[in-house]
């Protein structure tokens, strides 16, 4: 099998795979490729999707949110993403105890509030 030009390994046809079994508490699943995942994090991702099922529930919307993010941000890569949700409902709102809450914030986390704050 040969690898694209300047590669130095061959491109691998076997799926990166992981089973895992559910809990309650899962709310949704973000199905993505290097397009989506090369340019945020996963937790960057899970929080998109979680604002934006409380505001509409709607899972292909939440795809299509991810693919303009993951287009904003210059991908370079093919694009596909795929919300599924585990219930009907939308997800509960997270109360974070008071004692918990960090005074600081990353790079990644004032990007995420730029795109939140630009959406409103």
């Amino acid at each position: 099998m040969k690898g694209p030009k300047g590669s130095k390994c061959p491109l691998s046809s076997e799926p990166e795979l992981e089973e895992m079994v559910l809990t309650e508490e899962d709310e949704f699943l973000i199905i993505g490729c290097d397009g989506l995942w090369d340019v945020m994090s996963s937790q960057y991702a899970v929080t998109i999707v979680r604002k934006e099922l409380m505001t509409h529930n709607d899972p292909e919307k939440c795809s299509r949110v991810l693919v303009r993010e993951a287009l904003k941000r210059n991908t370079c890569d093919n694009l596909t993403v795929l919300v599924v949700c585990f219930s009907p409902d939308p997800p509960p709102r997270i109360e974070i105890p008071r004692s918990h809450k960090r005074r600081s914030i990353s790079a990644e986390g004032l990007d995420l509030l730029k795109g939140v704050l630009s959406t409103v």
